[in-house]
């Protein structure tokens, strides 16, 4: 059975780019440092069961992945060949929902480029998006 770590790699590799399925195919092949052909399906089923609209949360694709009863065969079959053979170091992008094409501002596909479009500091930005929840009650 793969580790947490591996399942956690592989998630944040789903999640490093384009969510289009040649895309994510790719990042997976680059993590897992061969071409599985189980890697196709994989990310087709990714795509049917999260879409490509809005970038789901990284605990999700791992739960995902650790359901999957695809990813769970062939880690059963070839459990002494499949490992990361590099972890994407690639800042995950955001993927602006369908709505906002039309919207007449630049791509946002970070969070430095939120804040550059916003004009206040990455910093300025985490004190307003109240990370630590230092105003939230309950």
């Amino acid at each position: 059975m793969p580790s947490r770590a591996f399942y956690t790699a592989l998630a944040r590799s789903i999640l490093a780019g384009d969510a289009a399925e040649n895309s994510i195919g790719d990042r997976m092949r680059k993590s897992l440092g061969r071409n599985w052909r189980w890697i196709r399906p994989l990310a087709r089923r990714f795509l049917k069961r999260f879409g490509a609209a809005t970038r789901p949360r990284q605990k999700d694709v791992v739960q995902f992945l650790r359901e999957d009863e695809g990813l769970f065969r062939a880690c059963v079959r070839y459990r002494d060949e499949i490992h990361i053979a590099v972890w994407v170091s690639e800042p995950n992008r955001m993927q602006p929902v369908s709505a906002a094409s039309g919207w007449m501002i630049p791509p946002i596909e970070s969070v430095g480029a939120l804040a550059e479009w916003l004009e206040v500091s990455a910093g300025e930005l985490e004190w307003f998006a109240d990370l630590k929840r230092l105003t939230s009650r309950g």
